[in-house]
């Protein structure tokens, strides 16, 4: 008698089916969203590189013989000459993680005041304090990169509408994250068939190769694609993730903001200069480089010293800050990432892992490249979805 033969490939009823649900949410999550997710990854690709490319176009920097930078106080008081108008606080940006030239950036310049964010920003040759460049954010092209990637230029449109585009694309976040399971449920071969999903088949058909070209750039790419995806919903929804994370660790209320301190001004009470600001912050972090501050804003505003300890994953804004009474000189407040919770810690890497930053030019590399991904993925998955419905046309 003949030994009947068994269809090692068969499923059961209800796998089939099972697989049927995921890919119709991995197909409408791509119909409905996808390109959205292109145009993100495209971006972000950018926008690791923001800096450089900036700077890009400027000269490049020639530093004299034994010449020492120049001195900070005299960063603002030349913006404070050229800009008198502009009597709030300055931000300063010190060259090192990408940048090349001094930043010094007015957050809200009347000009702009009805835009999300949109500051002045002055660029200046670190030893000679010349000054290269003036600007509003998204009067650049790589600005505008940069705010379609967060707001899909809305945040031009106003405050309101620009935060409510920011938390919607970040929000995307969290269908991409479920596309990229979804698409990784679809892929999860059997282990006879292991080999067969991790290469692309030699000789094959346009349909074989764009469902190849697909499976292996989804399945290479999807640990960093979820990464992206999760502290890009993240960054926005924090406080909707400390909750959950108490569960585990403490996580302080207002973690990562800025504390509520003032400067007390007595009568006939000057200023410190900057340089002072900077030698007290020198004070609590000895070995830390100087990496930014901010100046104060108003008569009650206080100095912001931002340095950056040995290990930490922020390089460009470091989280080792020390916030200084204008007058006093006495110590408000200080952050100490060392000090922080492992649930601080945690909403503390979001943005150095999204941005790449946190594996250092090697990572910020690789997000690059990984930035490209989501474009594959869309025309290949495209590109199969419309074959497979053109066969069944055929069929019928």
């Amino acid at each position: 008698m003949q030994t009947p033969t068994i269809n090692k490939n068969s499923k059961p009823l209800w796998h089939r089916r099972l697989r049927h649900f995921w890919l119709n949410i991995h197909l409408t999550i791509a119909l409905v969203v996808g390109l959205f997710f292109v145009i993100l990854g495209l971006t972000g690709s950018f926008n690791v590189f923001y800096l450089e490319l900036e700077e890009s176009t400027l000269p490049s920097i020639q530093i004299p013989a034994n010449a020492q930078p120049i001195k900070l106080d005299d960063i603002i008081q030349t913006l404070k000459t050229k800009h008198p108008e502009k009597t709030g606080n300055w931000s300063l940006l010190l060259p090192e993680y990408g940048n090349d030239y001094i930043w010094a950036e007015y957050l809200k310049p009347p000009e702009t005041a009805d835009e999300l964010y949109a500051p002045f920003r002055v660029l200046f040759q670190p030893y000679t304090g010349e000054i290269v460049a003036e600007h509003y954010w998204g009067k650049t092209l790589w600005s505008l990169v940069y705010e379609v990637h967060a707001t899909l230029l809305m945040g031009k449109v106003g405050v309101k509408i620009g935060r409510l585009f920011f938390n919607g694309i970040c929000f995307l976040g969290l269908f991409f994250f479920i596309s990229i399971l979804t698409g990784l449920t679809l892929w999860l071969p059997s282990w006879h068939k292991i080999k067969q999903a991790l290469t692309i088949k030699r000789g094959a058909s346009i349909e074989r190769w764009c469902f190849d070209v697909h499976k292996i750039v989804g399945f290479y790419s999807s640990l960093m694609l979820l990464t992206l995806a999760f502290t890009g919903f993240s960054i926005a929804y924090a406080d909707y993730l400390k909750p959950v994370i108490r569960c585990f660790s403490s996580v302080k209320a207002q973690h990562l903001e800025d504390p509520v301190v003032k400067s007390i001004m007595t009568d006939n009470a000057q200023p410190i200069s900057v340089s002072d600001a900077i030698a007290i912050a020198d004070t609590i972090f000895p070995t830390a480089k100087l990496r930014g501050l901010s100046t104060p804003d108003g008569k009650e505003g206080v100095y912001a010293v931002h340095k950056m300890q040995e290990g930490e994953a922020n390089h460009r804004w470091s989280r080792s800050k020390v916030w200084i009474d204008q007058y006093s000189g006495n110590v408000l407040a200080i952050q100490d990432p060392n000090q922080f919770t492992a649930g601080e810690t945690f909403l503390n890497i979001m943005w150095p892992l999204h941005s790449g930053e946190a594996l250092g030019f090697t990572g910020r590399l690789l997000w690059c490249f990984v930035g490209l991904a989501p474009l594959v993925l869309y025309i290949t998955g495209i590109t199969r979805w419309l074959q497979k419905r053109a066969v069944q046309r055929l069929k019928n």
